[in-house]
């Protein structure tokens, strides 16, 4: 095992690196946006229907330019409902939001586990919606909490998932795992380290259905930079970790093996050479289910060759280089400069917002505009996508152009819960 130093080289650029990966206060306006969108427009399916952030963008762990994950969900349905919440988002929700041009469509995944739309919201903020994923957002609390305990914390996970997709060892879609299960990888290690030992958070405290729980760890310090914490990972990874035989328990919170009891429901135990994750809410899921074999490899050569550069006083080679660390920190996703073909698809709708401040002409930019109203109004073709949908979903008879106008979210009547209270 490698002895590392207490000041490597690179550890001060590294650090400043990693502080400044938070998102801006422009992504945030338009999270903001976007969710106080989503909430006037999902009310058309009826008051018991939820919309909450989940994932990277709410849980204290996002870097700048994160897709903002969304799911809608009906409140006090069980699994075997499942399938009529996804039937109610393809067949109403999304023609409706096919009225709404701040919504552009980019691809429909209805085959996966959790079905996921795509959407750009307003031209740039790629936004995920799923339906029914309730399982997220007790994750997303449960690492909320986490986030919230020291800030030393997030910036040790910002920094394993910027080295992870520097390195190329990150995203589920190419058979590496998600930032999420390295965000638990990370955790881990803080719980079992003896000279750390992070406490453990209870996951039977979560419910979707009652009040998020809060927690007290005023009293939890950490005598470690985030660096040096960087370089003990790849440590305890590389060395001290039982590959294969050890399972990752966030929910557990101290070290147990394959086939101890409490470990009994996880899935996957036969491998004796994997990684093992468990999901702290789901019991039986294995995280490494989108491991592939080559990419295992290549995450330990990558996790010991990173554990390596550091003990010899070196940031990882994946970090090296201004370049490869401005691509992953130095650009938040831009609206694009020029409005024009945005302009032309927005013939759909005019927001009361625009339209005032076009009357008044005072110069606002658009994007000032979006973020004032950012419920909007649909015209004509909105107003037939709402028919459209209402009668797919069995909506008696044929409904009205102006009973279909009053069912447009309008922020006046329209309540709208404390957006920001969903954020980290």
């Amino acid at each position: 095992m490698p002895a590392l130093r207490e000041a490597p080289i690179g550890y001060d650029e590294l650090k400043a690196l990693i502080q400044s990966t938070r998102v801006d206060a422009e992504e945030f306006k338009a999270y903001k946006s976007c969710l106080q969108a989503l909430h006037s427009i999902v009310q058309l399916l009826g008051p018991n229907w939820q919309v909450r952030p989940f994932g990277s963008s709410a849980n204290g762990f996002g870097m700048r330019g994160s897709d903002l994950d969304v799911t809608i969900y009906l409140s006090g349905i069980g699994e075997q409902d499942r399938p009529f919440a996804i039937q109610e988002l393809q067949n109403r929700l999304v023609p409706i939001l096919e009225g709404y041009a701040q919504f552009e469509l980019q691809e429909a995944v209805w085959s996966a586990r959790v079905p996921v739309l795509k959407f750009k919201f307003d031209g740039w903020l790629d936004v995920d919606f799923s339906c029914q994923n309730t399982e997220a957002i007790l994750n997303t609390e449960l690492l909320k909490s986490y986030a919230k305990i020291h800030p030393v914390i997030r910036q040790l996970v910002v920094g394993v998932k910027f080295w992870a997709k520097a390195q190329g060892v990150c995203g589920a879609k190419n058979k590496h795992l998600s930032s999420y299960t390295l965000t638990l990888m990370t955790m881990y290690f803080l719980q079992v380290q003896p000279d750390i030992q992070l406490p453990c958070i209870p996951t039977t405290e979560f419910n979707i259905d009652r009040p998020m729980p809060s927690f007290d760890f005023s009293n939890w310090t950490c005598a470690f930079s985030a660096p040096d914490l960087l370089a003990r990972f790849f440590v305890f990874y590389a060395y001290d970790f039982q590959w294969g035989a050890e399972v990752v328990s966030v929910r557990l919170g101290y070290r147990a093996q394959m086939g101890s009891p409490e470990l009994s429901m996880l899935l996957g135990q036969s491998s004796s050479w994997r990684l093992h994750v468990e999901d702290p809410f789901l019991l039986h899921r294995n995280l490494n289910c989108v491991l592939g074999a080559d990419q295992e490899n290549e995450l330990k050569n990558s996790i010991s060759s990173a554990c390596w550069d550091m003990s010899s006083g070196q940031i990882p080679q994946a970090l090296r280089g201004q370049l490869a660390l401005s691509a992953l920190i130095g650009k938040s996703k831009q609206r694009p400069a020029s409005q024009d073909h945005q302009h032309q698809k927005a013939q759909l709708y005019e927001t009361p917002s625009q339209l005032s401040q076009q009357q008044r002409g005072n110069g606002r930019s658009d994007r000032a505009q979006v973020a004032a109203a950012p419920v909007i109004s649909p015209t004509r073709s909105g107003v037939q996508a709402l028919q459209k949908a209402l009668k797919a979903a069995g909506d008696e008879g044929m409904v009205q152009e102006s009973r279909l106008s009053r069912l447009a979210p309008d922020p006046s009547n329209v309540p709208i819960p404390k957006i920001a209270a969903f954020f980290f």
